[in-house]
């Protein structure tokens, strides 16, 4: 495989994997063809990744300036909203949402806690101190 120089491609691991294909041959038949992802695909999957990191990153900037609680930093960073974290935690969705007000975040008791550490997979001092 030829390398790219193209600066689109921020990452080597994007059209290594291959897929297969259906397309009509000739004769009207359906034929299949294994290759590597195509151009588009791969522009597509980096732009979609851009736009996961850029609302991770503005997530983590807004914890670190007190705006929201970590909470949001993680459900962002586990690509989820408000009623996916929900039925993760096992909290209602009502409260979760409250739960993303800094100053509510932090009077949590640990059982809560505990349960959002879970959902994300973290432990409770990862959950409290987002870097």
């Amino acid at each position: 495989m030829e390398e790219n120089t193209d600066p689109i491609w921020k990452d080597d691991r994007y059209g290594k994997s291959r897929e297969l294909l259906y397309y009509y041959n000739q004769q009207g038949h359906y034929e299949k063809k294994v290759e590597f992802q195509g151009e588009t695909v791969r522009v597509i999957a980096q732009q979609a990744w851009d736009v996961f990191n850029s609302r991770i990153e503005d997530a983590r900037q807004k914890v670190l300036a007190g705006k929201v609680s970590p909470i949001v930093y993680y459900m962002e960073k586990d690509i989820a909203d408000p009623i996916t974290l929900s039925k993760m935690a096992g909290i209602s969705l009502w409260r979760v949402k409250w739960h993303f007000k800094p100053g509510v975040f932090k009077r949590l008791n640990e059982k809560t806690l505990k349960k959002y550490a879970e959902a994300f997979n973290i432990t409770v001092e990862q959950l409290k101190n987002v870097q």
